[in-house]
């Protein structure tokens, strides 16, 4: 059975890897867009941090007479790749983005405060406070992200309801020309459907 300290080490570890991912997705989805630029900025801000707190980590860790998983890291750059790679197929990326930042900087918040339970645990301060220090930031990420949604999803809708009108009256002008070509194709087919005339002489 792990020991207290066996099990925060590992739980460390696995916090090192999930930052050091959250940056890579956080650059990914801010360079996507960056045509909204609060927004980009805030996730740019953000990876910094993530960074800071991975640093953190290793320092705590190294404090601890223990290291960084690097399998546990390459594992988590290359997921974090993979999931900043998936999102350029969605349309609706900014919003589903916010979404789903919003909820794992939560998930991050609470993985740092139940360090900071074990941390306290095994009486190590220092890293407790680290990690609290990880918790209130990731919180007030979530909180930022929270308050952008309604002026995100207004801002979207109306790019997404401007590019329609645009396409709309596109097609409007396409439509036009193409009623005259149905209207003429229309009397061709009556003409061809009306049954024939029959010959006087005959």
């Amino acid at each position: 059975m792990a020991t207290v300290k066996e099990r925060t080490d590992e739980w460390l570890r696995d916090a090192h890897a999930a930052e050091a991912q959250a940056g890579t997705m956080l650059r990914g989805t801010a360079g996507r867009n960056e045509d909204y630029p609060d927004f980009s900025r805030r996730l740019l801000e953000q990876a910094e941090l993530c960074d800071s707190h991975a640093r953190a980590i290793d320092q705590c860790l190294s404090e601890r007479g223990t290291s960084t998983s690097l399998i546990k890291d390459t594992t988590g750059q290359i997921t974090a790749l993979g999931q900043s790679l998936s999102g350029t197929i969605l349309g609706d990326e900014v919003v589903k983005a916010a979404l789903a930042t919003s909820t794992f900087a939560r998930m991050q918040a609470s993985s740092s405060r139940i360090l900071v339970a074990a941390a306290e645990e095994e009486g190590d301060s220092a890293t407790a406070q680290v990690c609290q220090e990880m918790a209130n930031a990731s919180e007030r990420f979530a909180v930022d992200l929270d308050d952008m949604l309604p002026s995100l999803t207004v801002e979207y809708l109306s790019r997404e309801t401007e590019g329609e009108t645009a396409e709309l009256g596109g097609r409007g002008g396409d439509t036009g020309f193409r009623g005259g070509d149905t209207g003429f194709t229309g009397d061709s087919l009556a003409t061809t459907d009306a049954a024939p005339s029959r010959d006087p002489s005959g």
